[in-house]
């Protein structure tokens, strides 16, 4: 699960780095954002970890329940739609959770007067390290 909250932050940040560029041309200066800072500190992206466990743990315990039950047949459709139920729960939490990155994200850049935000393993050198902002945002 932590690999997918990496790849969809990082996914966030180029969305929004390339919708930043395109609507701020002239703009020089770049901001850099350390999400594994972000992972880690920001109290929102816990929310949503913990959300996701929540609902896993859930489905789990129902599937537990059942599992003496009901016929190995009906088992196996339970477990298919405790799966199915799963990935749209933690599609939802992707979703949120990139919307928020972004929204935040552009307010941060806007008030830093930054024309582009990226991953900070991106750039070599310098930049306008915004991860604090970012962070503080996603209380």
């Amino acid at each position: 699960m932590s690999r997918s909250w990496k790849r969809l932050a990082a996914a966030a940040v180029l969305a929004l780095s390339a919708g930043v560029l395109a609507g701020c041309g002239g703009a020089d200066n770049v901001g850099v954002v350390d999400m594994q800072r972000v992972q880690k500190e920001a109290p929102l992206v816990q929310q949503y970890k913990t959300k996701t466990e929540e609902k896993q743990k859930s489905v789990e315990q129902e599937l537990q329940s059942a599992k003496g039950t009901v016929s190995d047949e009906e088992y196996q459709k339970k477990q298919q739609q405790a799966q199915q139920e799963l990935n749209i729960f933690a599609a939802s939490m992707q979703r949120q959770f990139m919307s928020d990155i972004q929204s935040k994200l552009a307010e941060v850049a806007k008030t830093k007067n930054v024309g582009i935000v990226v991953i900070k393993d991106a750039v070599p050198n310098g930049g306008i390290d915004v991860t604090d902002e970012l962070i503080a945002k996603l209380q």
